[in-house]
């Protein structure tokens, strides 16, 4: 029996989701003036939750405001520090700004936000979104180039069954225009800071003309939806140099337990993905998580137990670090957490492709794995660097509520290795050819995995790896933009309530 985290039911949280009435401070000779002037707004009531809420379970504590850690009790003290903000979010923003810096000067918190559409519950537990499920970028090729040094639009990604997906966009496309408007070049929005393409992309309906690598040009009208999402994008299985090789790309961590505690279609599908890698004898392994910005540990969990050895059963996976408070109120719930291997599947490799997009549940596989298997990481650069999580609290009251999410636990492997806040390292650096889909043996990425495969190193060159004219034409493609989606994963690791279940 595994036992899980999926609701957050600790009873010293509970009340912070209740309406508890901070309108009335109990120290009526503290601060008149703030008394005086007493804010009894939602939004002043939610910026004080996220002060409270932030400073008790934040794996920097120290670093937050108040220094006195039992002055959070104290509405007027929370107040002295809260009523200089309009919202919450901007609270939050000064807060984890008080984290210690990186190497870079930045706050290692880059990640705790606050979510007020309860997108996060929608995306990773339930498995729907609610967009066109489209993600762009800007591309500057040799000819866009020659145009005052301009860019194109690009896809970059779908998820499947998206509107989009279903309107017949694909990876590699060109954007020619949207609602007959061809001015969404890289120098136009970038004169605007991307205000147009970012309107487009969460307007209800749009108009979209585009071109497919052949040639063909197409246009159709494109209404956002409610879809279920499948991460997994592509898979195959072939023989290279006498090995089977299989490959899959895996675009988010969207949990495989529904909100009922029942095991859904993600886990079905992966059950059967994995049962044919067995039955067909794969020995290499491609993961192709070059975009895939996180979610659920347990997810995380189920396919690090599905790629290990079976020596690893009974080991270390991961185990975590938390603030004081945290440690000793909630140390039943971040136990350290050992193998339980799943399945046959015996891998002698296995390569993960990545670039910076890849983050958090993604880091921490690729992490738990490698003091028991040969991994082997391909990218264009460091993966994101975030080996910290969280879960969501509901706070606030009617006109001002949200989830918030307060960094608060780092995970570790075997190794006792876990600071990579800048990011794990490939083996490999290459390029990215944007241009061809996941699973397309001719892509930089997989061909480089497959050259390794194949030679036992990797290639001396750049793109060596591939074609000569794919080589050139790669060479000459140079990322300028990826425009931010909405996606709910793209915030990182969660980790969410308590169910037990048994995995095969």
């Amino acid at each position: 029996m595994r036992r899980i985290l999926y609701v957050i039911p600790f009873l010293f949280l509970l009340a912070l989701s209740c309406e508890k009435d901070n309108t009335s401070p109990t120290k009526a000779d503290t601060d008149q003036e703030i008394i005086k002037n007493w804010d009894k707004s939602p939004e002043a009531y939610l910026r004080d939750s996220t002060l409270y809420l932030t400073k008790l379970l934040s794996l920097w504590q120290e670093s937050i405001v108040p220094s006195n850690i039992n002055d959070i009790l104290d509405t007027v003290k929370v107040r002295r520090i809260t009523k200089d903000y309009d919202k919450a979010e901007d609270l939050l923003d000064y807060l984890i700004g008080l984290t210690p810096k990186d190497s870079k000067g930045q706050p290692y918190d880059r990640f705790s936000f606050l979510d007020r559409q309860g997108a996060v519950a929608e995306e990773i537990q339930e498995g729907t979104g609610t967009s066109y499920g489209i993600y762009v970028l800007y591309l500057q090729t040799a000819e866009s180039a020659k145009d005052n040094n301009n860019a194109d639009l690009y896809v970059r990604m779908l998820d499947l069954n998206s509107p989009a997906y279903v309107a017949g966009l694909r990876r590699g496309d060109r954007i020619l225009s949207i609602n007959g408007n061809t001015k969404y070049d890289y120098n136009t929005q970038k004169a605007q800071n991307f205000k147009g393409i970012n309107d487009a992309l969460n307007s209800n309906s749009m108009n979209v003309k585009w071109q497919k690598p052949n040639g063909e040009i197409i246009e159709k009208t494109i209404t956002q939806a409610k879809y279920n999402i499948n991460p997994i994008l592509s898979t195959w299985v072939k023989d290279i140099e006498g090995k089977k090789v299989g490959y899959f790309a895996f675009s988010s961590f969207i949990s495989i337990l529904s909100n009922q505690g029942q095991l859904n279609s993600l886990y079905t599908s992966l059950q059967n993905l994995f049962n044919s890698y067995e039955t067909q004898g794969v020995s290499e392994l491609i993961i192709d998580l070059r975009y895939n910005g996180g979610g659920s540990t347990y997810t995380a969990e189920y396919l690090a137990n599905k790629l290990a050895p079976a020596a690893a059963t009974g080991k270390r996976m991961y185990y975590y670090k938390l603030n004081p408070i945290v440690q000793e109120e909630l140390a039943e719930d971040f136990k350290p957490v050992d193998f339980n291997k799943f399945g046959n599947l015996n891998l002698t490799k296995v390569y993960f492709l990545v670039t910076s997009s890849t983050a958090s549940a993604s880091e921490l596989l690729i992490n738990s794995l490698k003091p028991y298997l040969n991994v082997q990481i391909i990218g264009s650069e460091n993966t994101y660097g975030k080996p910290v999580g969280f879960w969501g609290i509901p706070i606030g009251k009617k006109g001002a509520q949200a989830d918030i999410y307060v960094t608060s636990f780092q995970m570790f492997n075997a190794d006792n290795y876990g600071n990579y806040f800048e990011g794990l390292v490939p083996n490999k650096l290459t390029r990215e050819d944007f241009l061809k889909d996941f699973g397309d043996v001719e892509e930089g990425f997989i061909a480089e995995a497959i050259y390794h495969i194949k030679n036992g190193s990797y290639s001396t060159a750049t793109r060596s790896a591939v074609s000569a004219k794919d080589a050139q034409r790669i060479n000459n493609t140079h990322l300028l933009k990826s425009i931010q989606s909405n996606r709910a994963t793209d915030a990182g690791m969660f980790k969410f309530g308590k169910e037990k279940i048994k995995l095969k």
